[in-house]
């Protein structure tokens, strides 16, 4: 990937060739997007879409379009996300001779262009919904699947987390006087993970915090740093965030310093997260690479179940700078 690249200029109606959609082809490229919908469905929701877009509340700069021929015949979204990272949506293309060509195309020019405008990495989540060649038209174009997202959730009225004989925390939420410590915990939490390895070094600890903190969830009572009295460098971080169309709590992340792994400490942090959330809402949920075994069975043993698998499709561009 190039290191910078002016902005592509929207591709002129009636042009063959890949490139963002313009604005007034918005319909057309969504009517793509949507071309598995049932055709009784798809005007409507091309019109909420353009309406969401209108006041603000979806983003379809990131939408780019194929034609053939003149006509809008493929179309991906795209959607700059908080950290420098980019979400992929699978790209859509009409059934003919030279399909896969470009759907790889519109992956790559869309990457292309997220590089240069100095993004970090590029994913895109797949599940059983997604069309049937969205995996090979991303690892063609540069983003292979390089694990199962996990999604699990249990009840925060449930069986209380038998923490065992681990160690007591002291556990205190994130505010000015504690940033220091919250962002040393997390730089070491980071360290031999086996979350996601690959992501290791591609993102600053900045990009990482305007990642958990974007999207209107943040609140700083719902971030905690654990510590074991007279042993600073054995830390906890959990970080919680609020989805309150599914009346449930999401640990964002929960990372332990290399100093309290092995010692049980994970379960005192699970039941620290379910603890703050359970005055609030009826579950909480959280995501884990399927490569994790420690983590997995951590979860099982705290009761926390599966509900949901999607393959995760990744494309770093460079190390954070710093």
């Amino acid at each position: 990937m190039t290191q910078s690249s002016p902005a592509m200029p929207p591709l002129p109606s009636g042009s063959n060739g890949i490139g963002p959609c313009p604005e007034g082809d918005r319909p057309a490229a969504l009517a793509v997007l949507y071309r598995r919908v049932h055709e009784a469905l798809r005007p409507g929701l091309i019109a909420d879409a353009l309406d969401e877009a209108s006041q603000g509340r979806v983003d379809l700069s990131g939408l780019w379009v194929a034609r053939r021929r003149g006509k809008i015949v493929g179309a991906l979204l795209t959607h700059s996300l908080a950290g420098r990272a980019v979400a992929f949506w699978p790209p859509e293309v009409e059934g003919f001779w030279g399909r896969a060509s470009m759907a790889e195309g519109l992956v790559r020019a869309a990457l292309e262009q997220a590089s240069g405008d100095g993004a970090g990495l590029a994913q895109a989540l797949l599940d059983e919904s997604s069309p049937k060649h969205a995996a090979a038209d991303l690892a063609r174009a540069g983003m292979p699947r390089v694990a199962d997202l996990i999604s699990m959730t249990r009840g925060t009225d449930g069986k209380p987390i038998d923490r065992g004989d681990a160690p007591s925390m002291e556990w205190r939420p994130f505010s000015d006087d504690t940033r220091d410590a919250f962002r040393a915990a997390l730089t070491a939490s980071y360290r031999g993970s086996l979350d996601m390895p690959e992501l290791e070094g591609i993102r600053s600890l900045d990009d990482v915090l305007a990642s958990h903190s974007a999207g209107g969830r943040f609140d700083p009572g719902r971030w905690q740093l654990g510590t074991i009295p007279g042993e600073p460098s054995a830390s906890a971080v959990v970080l919680l965030a609020d989805q309150p169309d599914r009346s449930a709590w999401e640990v964002a992340y929960l990372g332990l310093t290399p100093a309290a792994r092995g010692r049980g400490l994970g379960l005192t942090a699970l039941a620290r997260a379910l603890e703050l959330a359970a005055p609030y809402v009826i579950r909480v949920e959280l995501a884990v690479d399927s490569r994790n075994t420690p983590a997995l069975r951590l979860y099982e043993r705290a009761g926390f179940r599966e509900f949901d698998r999607r393959s995760v499709h990744l494309a770093v561009f460079r190390p954070a700078a710093g």
